[in-house]
């Protein structure tokens, strides 16, 4: 059983729809076992419907993160601040609806800012004000087109990073 289903569609029975001319599977329907049968998710071609975006939002969407596993390749080269900010794709383009989720895919984390750990280090350093890093996404009730862009907002000392000049001095005596 897909652990995102139990999530989702915990008390739901799933019906597929194929194609008439290929026999593939060509729609999902996820309906509640009870309640008249309500239709809980569809999922098709560029269709994701979901009886309640809210769970998307509450709590920033971050009981959802465990699924996104996109970035576990590069775990061993590659760090990423703790998300706190609701999935950032993709939002409805329409002006009035700043807040709302489009039905054309499920709402995940695409827009995210990533770093060495070098990097990281210099964010990170005990000196540094870690209250000063800021790891969010820009205008979440604004419409921004589908994407909410994210930002990463940090401190640190002045020369930080750099090599001390001299540190390896070597004579070369002739």
């Amino acid at each position: 059983m897909d652990p995102g289903k139990e999530i989702l569609c915990s008390s739901a029975t799933m019906q597929t729809v194929q194609a008439a001319d290929t026999n593939e599977v060509d729609k999902l329907i996820f309906r509640e076992v009870d309640n008249d049968r309500k239709v809980v998710l569809q999922l098709e071609k560029k269709l994701f419907d979901y009886i309640n975006q809210d769970v998307f939002r509450e709590n920033n969407g971050i009981q959802h993160l465990e699924y996104d596993r996109e970035l576990s390749v590069f775990k061993d080269r590659l760090h990423e601040l703790q998300i706190s900010f609701p999935p950032s794709y993709p939002y409805s383009e329409d002006s009035s609806q700043g807040k709302k989720y489009m039905n054309t895919r499920c709402p995940a984390w695409c827009d995210r800012i990533l770093m060495s750990y070098s990097a990281k280090d210099l964010i990170l350093k005990p000196e540094n004000d870690e209250k000063a890093v800021v790891y969010d996404n820009i205008g979440p009730n604004v419409c921004m087109g589908d994407h909410k862009p994210v930002f990463l907002s940090f401190r640190i000392a002045a020369g930080a990073g750099k090599p001390i000049a001299n540190k390896h001095k070597c004579c070369v005596v002739q």
